[in-house]
């Protein structure tokens, strides 16, 4: 079996799904509430990259079909392994790409519960508005249409 027929889908620590439901379903005043889990993972995905947190999966269960992720969060997953890697030679190992990433988003993931279900949403939202505001402007990247 070849390395992309292995990989079908993302994955979260099994202790996390309580969290993802509280944030998307128990929770009205959460930003997350009604929101997919494709949603919700790519934040806490972005989320645990720009805080460098990382957690491992060892007791881990499958969260997200890849089919069901769209092209754009394909593309914030290869480049969040690409810049931790520092090489595009990760892209032709899948298995690797999407461990970077499910360990990022589980690292997210805390932040989000510490941030979201333990403090007025309102100040989380326009606190996180200000960092992705900052953290744009100070990006030496360019972002071409």
């Amino acid at each position: 079996m070849n390395n992309e027929s292995k990989i079908d889908r993302v994955y979260i620590r099994k202790e996390d799904k309580k969290v993802y439901d509280k944030l998307q379903d128990e929770d009205p005043t959460s930003p997350f509430f009604e929101r997919e889990n494709r949603e919700v993972y790519m934040v806490a995905l972005a989320r645990g990259f720009i805080d460098g947190e990382r957690l491992g999966l060892n007791n881990r269960e499958g969260f997200i079909r890849l089919a069901t992720l769209k092209s754009k969060d394909k593309a914030i997953i290869k480049a969040i392994a690409v810049q931790e890697e520092e090489t595009l030679g990760i892209l032709g190992d899948k298995e690797k790409v999407y461990k970077i990433a499910n360990e990022y988003a589980a690292g997210g993931l805390q932040l989000l519960k510490e941030r979201v279900l333990k403090q007025n949403i309102g100040s989380y939202v326009k606190r996180l508005e200000s960092e992705l505001i900052e953290t744009f402007d100070n990006s030496k990247v360019f972002i071409r249409d």
